[in-house]
């Protein structure tokens, strides 16, 4: 399971990448000819790869504090006094379905997520870090758009608003995440 998540993720943010740099370059073709642009361009990918999986930590947030007691948490420990990181990792992969409340794939944390993306984009020089927000975006994105294309309701519903009480319908989830990928868009076009 972990493989496939990783060839998924990785797929998608290196397709990004080089629409980005294909785009850049037809609006700028020196952009990349300078050493101090090819520099900025490269940690921009290096933080890209970087943050397409640094939003799965919740993975280990979650498992620890708001399911303490399953058998995946005491696994974890278990790991974890063992130092054994890597079956910490692939145990997360493979029971990543009994965990619900993951604090940052919810709607909450996405919504405050995309003014700090735009905060980092406008104000910053910083290119790693531009490419680790817009590369953690796109991961939420993709995990959104898959169950939505899937038409699983019963499975973003929960995974997005466990933190909001109200009953969601799978038509305002279909709208938050539109609302979220033209917001995400709109990133881009202030990158290029």
């Amino acid at each position: 399971m972990l493989e496939k998540e990783l060839k998924g993720h990785y797929f998608v943010t290196l397709i990004w990448l080089a629409a980005i740099v294909i785009l850049r370059l037809l609006i700028n073709l020196k952009v990349f000819f300078s050493a101090i642009n090819f520099l900025s361009w490269f940690m921009f990918c290096i933080g890209a790869l970087w943050g397409t999986f640094i939003l799965d930590i919740d993975q280990l947030v979650s498992v620890l504090f708001f399911y303490p007691e399953s058998l995946a948490a005491k696994q974890v420990r278990q790991l974890f006094r063992q130092n054994k990181f890597k079956e910490i990792a692939f145990l997360l992969a493979d029971t990543y379905q009994e965990r619900i409340k993951r604090p940052f794939h919810s709607a909450i944390f996405q919504t405050f997520f995309a003014f700090f993306s735009f905060w980092v984009i406008t104000s910053t020089g910083f290119w790693f870090g531009k490419g680790m927000v817009m590369a953690m975006g796109l991961h939420l994105l993709k995990d959104e758009i898959e169950l939505l294309l899937k038409n699983r309701p019963e499975l973003l519903r929960p995974w997005l608003f466990w933190q909001i009480k109200k009953e969601v319908s799978f038509r305002q989830q279909k709208i938050f995440v539109v609302i979220m990928l033209l917001f995400f868009l709109g990133l881009n076009l202030i990158l290029i």
